[in-house]
């Protein structure tokens, strides 16, 4: 049941990071251009105005794995392609060349307002928590 539970935290972090730029939320960096304003990425140009679709990707394969998931019965496998899913998200968060996806997410949730960043955080860490359970977890 457990394992479910966590699939489900999974498949709702994948829909708020694909929704991370959609409904009018759009990310931010503070004190990117000059002291004490903030920058939109909507108003960059060239490669990093493309920054919020690393994190639309992550939100992509979150989907696609809990389908993936879903049907894994085998706590070893299951663990695999978990660990196999955070590399994946990292390597796509570390291809953001602006700045660090860490300021990103964390400037765009505290002074852009865009909860759909924060539900991203808060359910992928729900999932990785409630994984750590049924893996670790004693018949």
């Amino acid at each position: 049941m457990i394992r479910y539970v966590a699939i489900v935290f999974l498949f709702l972090s994948g829909i708020g990071g694909y929704t991370i730029d959609k409904f009018g939320q759009d990310l931010c960096i503070h004190e990117y251009i000059a002291i004490g304003t903030i920058t939109y990425f909507k108003e960059l140009n060239g490669v990093s105005a493309n920054d919020p679709s690393m994190l639309g990707m992550c939100g992509l394969l979150s989907i696609i794995f809990s389908v993936v998931l879903i049907f894994i019965k085998n706590k070893w496998l299951y663990s695999t392609i978990t660990l196999f899913l955070l590399f994946l998200e990292l390597i796509l968060l570390n291809m953001m060349e602006t700045v660090s996806y860490k300021e990103i997410v964390y400037d765009s949730i505290t002074q852009c307002s865009n909860y759909s960043a924060l539900g991203w955080i808060v359910f992928q860490i729900i999932f990785l928590i409630l994984s750590g359970f049924y893996i670790f977890k004693n018949r």
